[in-house]
């Protein structure tokens, strides 16, 4: 006899297109994102209406303790690059970390750049010393040196700051070597791919404001001043690091003055951001 299956078909069907979707790893592609493009105020679809002279903000509550744009205040200036530079340095930090090996999954930056401007190739060795007692009928002196490996950290605002402030104070550069100073480091970060890491900020940061020294100053800074400031970094050590920028953005110097404008309102908008005023203060 033929009993009919009354039992509901248990046939699994698999969708071939979604079990595809899942095997393919989208790669996400990184763009890099000037601050002047990132801290700029935007107007969105607000409309602007006409004010009469009588109802209009007066010029003393516009003003900000950043000065004009011809003559920029250069510490407060110098103090909002720093901080750029310190969320640059985070920022690139935790994409290091959570990359593979080491290494930045959206290509935005090059580890192998990391190790161009690796501070330790720039930096002049230092050596700990240490003295064998030795019978006093052996003429000589026996010692041993042993080099002093230096551990790098994430700078603070602070520390940044610093590092810039005496260079201005001992070489007099003019305020706006600050801003120029930002715009070649985010060049050379968004051309050659360069990383802001805790071991190259201080070469790139230097020869970021050595550059924008002779760039934009009538009597620029020689390489020898730097040096002076700076003992740590030889005559010969700065050479070669300034020779490694120049290679690396393709010899571009030249700041238009839209682009300076911008940077320059792209840093006193800073005051707008939220919590800037907390960070700023401390």
């Amino acid at each position: 006899s033929f009993r009919r299956n009354t039992k509901p078909d248990k046939s699994v069907t698999i969708d071939q297109s979604s079990s595809k979707k899942t095997k393919r790893r989208e790669k996400k592609i990184g763009v890099f994102r000037p601050s002047c493009d990132a801290y700029t105020p935007r107007m969105a679809n607000r409309p602007i209406k006409y004010k009469p002279a009588q109802e209009r903000t007066s010029v003393e509550k516009m003003s900000t303790t950043m000065g004009t744009i011809q003559r920029p205040n250069f510490r407060d200036a110098l103090r909002r690059v720093a901080i750029i530079l310190h969320q640059h340095i985070t920022k690139i930090e935790q994409r290091f970390e959570t990359g593979v090996r080491g290494a930045d999954d959206t290509g935005l930056f090059k580890a192998s750049m990391r190790e161009v401007f690796n501070e330790d190739l720039f930096v002049t060795p230092r050596y700990r010393c240490c003295m064998v007692r030795v019978p006093m009928a052996r003429p000589g002196v026996v010692y041993s040196m042993r080099k002093i490996r230096t551990v790098y950290n994430t700078p603070t605002t602070d520390e940044i700051y610093d590092f810039a402030h005496q260079l201005f104070k001992k070489v007099q550069l003019s305020s706006e070597c600050s801003i120029v100073c930002l715009i070649y480091v985010e060049k050379l970060m968004e051309v050659a791919k360069v990383p802001l890491m805790p071991d190259t900020w201080r070469p790139v940061f230097m020869c970021g404001l050595l550059l924008a020294s002779k760039v934009w100053q009538d009597l620029s800074s020689w390489n020898i001043e730097f040096a002076s400031v700076y003992p740590q970094f030889s005559l010969e050590a700065i050479n070669r690091l300034e020779l490694q920028f120049l290679k690396l953005i393709k010899w571009d110097l030249y700041i238009s003055s839209s682009l300076y404008a911008k940077y320059y309102f792209a840093l006193r908008s800073l005051l707008e951001k939220s919590g800037f005023r907390n960070r700023y203060n401390q």
